[in-house]
């Protein structure tokens, strides 16, 4: 007897993410050509992708998640170009945030590097919503010439008055000048460390400023410390751990409506142990099985 494909665990029961009913819309944005870093970054949407949709949907507190991932393909990109590349996942994100809507549950996008959010997020920023952003680094670069994935957040920033904050910068891997930068555009910092020494003030702080708003969470893996993250355009040696990531990511989604969702700087050909990649797909349904939960719950 022949089989499509071969499944050696003859289980009838284990359902797994990909086989439930597809409603939570899925894109994917293989951008990396922002990235000073190290490339590759265009190869993990396919990748989280696959790890995604091989989890089983029973989390130990949550329950069973009812509902699978809408994947609606990727961006298409144009190699080097910035502007087009922009404009397409403007409109796929517009697009998703329809989707989303309609259905009631968060939309999802794979990254790509860290300037996808710039893009990504727009809808849901012109729409009222505040940004939350896991991250080693600020972002709020001004280059003189040329792209950068570290400037993403200030061009959302300037361009759209959003309110964002982001968790988790770390040590020796910023610009001297973020933190007044930072204050001048009115982005809340909560740094690694005030988060290592205060992690229940940190999520109250987070549930205080949020409660009520909708939000965008972007999540970049190389807020976490390079022992746990490696494969990362720039890892972070004094970075986070994945359960200071997950107290974070509740408090958030406890107070506020989560709108959207990424993952970002993720290189999968860095890591070929695979662990940055499930890491990042699982931190992310994570994230999305938490504010369906809390949505359900209210």
């Amino acid at each position: 007897m022949l089989t499509r494909r071969a499944k050696l665990l003859k289980d009838p029961g284990d359902v797994r993410i990909g086989e439930l009913k597809p409603v939570i819309p899925l894109v994917g944005v293989p951008w990396d050509w922002s990235t000073a870093g190290r490339p590759g970054a265009r190869f993990a949407p396919s990748a989280i992708r696959s790890e995604l949709l091989s989890f089983t949907p029973l989390s130990e507190d949550l329950g069973c998640l009812r509902v699978g991932f809408d994947d609606l393909g990727d961006v298409d990109v144009a190699g080097g170009d910035a502007a087009l590349t922009g404009s397409r996942a403007v409109e796929a994100a517009r697009k998703a945030m329809e989707v989303a809507r309609e259905r009631g549950v968060p939309a999802v996008f794979l990254g790509g590097d860290h300037s996808i959010t710039a893009w990504t997020a727009r809808p849901f920023v012109e729409a009222g919503a505040a940004v939350v952003v896991l991250d080693s680094h600020y972002d709020l670069r001004r280059p003189s010439e040329g792209v950068t994935s570290g400037a993403w957040l200030r061009e959302l920033v300037e361009s759209s008055g959003a309110r964002a904050f982001v968790i988790g910068v770390s040590d020796y891997v910023n610009p001297p000048y973020a933190r007044q930068r930072a204050k001048e555009l009115g982005v809340e910092v909560v740094s690694r460390w005030q988060v290592a020494e205060g992690l229940d003030q940190v999520a109250e702080r987070l549930r205080e400023a949020l409660r009520g708003s909708e939000v965008y969470l972007s999540i970049d893996l190389d807020h976490l410390a390079q022992y746990f993250a490696p494969g990362v355009n720039s890892p972070s040696p004094l970075g986070m751990s994945p359960q200071e990531s997950l107290a974070v990511i509740e408090a958030v989604a406890s107070s506020a409506k989560v709108v959207g969702v990424d993952v970002v700087e993720v290189v999968p050909q860095l890591d070929p142990s695979g662990l940055t990649v499930r890491l990042a797909a699982a931190l992310l349904l994570r994230a999305v099985h938490m504010a369906i939960a809390r949505r359900t719950a209210k």
